[in-house]
């Protein structure tokens, strides 16, 4: 009884280093550009978002959890969240979000170059991300976790489901335009191609559930749910393998997308750096075509509980499950097929940036990203709000921050980078200290080449002087 949408995240802070290069591309296309440094490899990057107010494990801490042992809340053992350390329980709010993403950015890198005594930046990635997401779920399962009795008549909302698991193969390009104006102008983009791996898409329109007494033979009284004037659709394409029980990597699908940037630069004539900078962004405009299966079931009513056609069964598979309600909706296992294609769309939205340098190697940072998902059954990315102040210099960098994720949750993270080594957190107190309520994470890690070593007034003296 989950309605979802799907967001994306990464790390907007280190993002807004001015060192971070190929790693910044797939937020704002334009940075490779102005990377002080002439070229950087990145080895592997992974940012792992967690965020919900459906659940949560008492009185923890994300490191805490490799030595815990976790139990689910028992109200009727007097075992809960609220009075015990380590347990599972349940927030019951009658709407409920999670979310989850993984952004895996594999071997990649830019070259800053001239074509013709005119500046270019040019780069190639790898992208392996995964996200699923629910925002304001009609939180029915609220009555079951409280082992409250559901009520005999309630009308769930609209129910629509996205997840996505897919690799990105990318070509960034950026360069600058206007030459004769007093401020530097840079456009970029990054050309896509989408590799579906994954994918599973429910769409539910609103349906009445029902709750009905009866007395067995043995005079024990159950409570019978039911669905009612229901109309769901189904799709789903993966590469795990059931039977024998591992994944088996092959292209399920394919698609295209873009990302478009324009960044407006206001230069420090004294210096090589930028008083500010403010960029805009267009991301993930595109969609993967899946081929899979679809599926359609529509009727009057059907019984969730107490039947005998979904209890006590194996489901191996979901064609399985799939044949199995068509069999209990149309009375055959094949009449709700539909086909086999369908469409996910890229988590479309805007990244709108501001940059301010408040001193030698000091710059405060402004992001705004919104979702404007355009494509037919699109992911959504979130919407973030983030402050953060950084220090970025050519060996170390470091940086404070603080997001409002969906105008809701504040959250405050960090961020520092030596030589190679970037570790970071949009959201760093739950990893290190214990939470009354630990629900929410992030973790970004990545190991990268760029000649850390070098900076500009070397390169400037290593140059042939032409003097005569």
């Amino acid at each position: 009884m989950i309605s979802s949408t799907i967001f994306g995240q990464e790390s907007y802070l280190f993002s807004n280093d001015k060192y971070s290069g190929i790693n910044a591309a797939i937020i704002s296309p334009t940075q490779t550009f102005l990377n002080p440094n002439p070229w950087d490899v990145n080895l592997i990057a992974e940012n792992v978002f967690v965020q919900n107010d459906y659940g949560y494990i008492s009185q923890e801490s994300i490191l805490g959890l490799r030595n815990a042992s976790i139990q689910t809340a028992s109200p009727r053992k007097n075992i809960t969240g609220e009075n015990t350390p380590d347990v599972f329980d349940f927030y019951n709010k009658n709407f409920a979000t999670y979310h989850f993403s993984s952004d895996l950015l594999g071997p990649s890198f830019s070259l800053k170059t001239k074509i013709k005594e005119k500046g270019f930046a040019f780069g190639l990635f790898s992208r392996l991300r995964t996200q699923t997401a629910a925002v304001r779920v009609d939180n029915y399962l609220r009555f079951g976790n409280q082992n409250y009795q559901e009520p005999e008549f309630y009308e769930l909302n609209p129910v629509k489901v996205n997840v996505m698991n897919w690799a990105e193969f990318g070509f960034n390009f950026a360069t600058e335009v206007f030459p004769n104006s007093n401020y530097q102008w840079i456009i970029g983009g990054n050309l896509k191609y989408g590799m579906g791996l994954d994918a599973v898409v429910v769409k539910s329109a609103e349906m009445e559930l029902t709750r009905t007494t009866i007395v067995d033979a043995d005079g024990v009284s159950k409570d019978l749910i039911s669905a009612h004037n229901f109309d769901i659709e189904a799709s789903y394409a993966t590469n795990y393998n059931f039977n024998s029980s591992k994944y088996e990597l092959k292209r399920r699908g394919n698609g295209a997308g873009v990302d478009l940037g324009l960044t407006f630069v206001n230069k420090d004539e004294n210096s090589e750096d930028y008083i500010s900078k403010i960029s805009f962004n267009i991301l993930d405009v595109g969609f993967v075509n899946f081929l899979g299966e679809n599926h359609r079931f529509t009727g009057q009513s059907i019984q969730l509980t107490e039947n005998s056609t979904f209890e006590n069964k194996k489901f191996d598979t979901p064609q399985k499950i799939l044949q199995t309600v068509s069999q209990e909706v149309y009375g055959s296992p094949t009449a709700s097929f539909q086909g086999n294609h369908f469409t996910v769309g890229l988590p479309t939205s805007v990244n709108l940036n501001f940059s301010k340098n408040v001193g030698e190697n000091r710059y405060m940072n402004a992001n705004w990203i919104q979702r404007v998902p355009i494509f037919e059954n699109s992911l959504k990315r979130s919407i973030i709000l983030h402050l953060s102040y950084s220090v970025e210099k050519p060996v170390i960098g470091y940086g404070v921050s603080t997001s409002l994720y969906e105008y809701r949750n504040l959250q405050f993270g960090g961020y520092f980078r030596i030589g190679p080594l970037i570790i970071g957190s949009e959201n760093a107190l739950p990893l290190l200290f214990k939470h009354k309520k630990l629900h929410a994470a992030d973790l970004y890690l990545a190991l990268k080449f760029y000649p850390f070593w070098d900076n500009d007034l070397k390169r400037h003296r290593r140059k042939k002087c032409n003097c005569d």
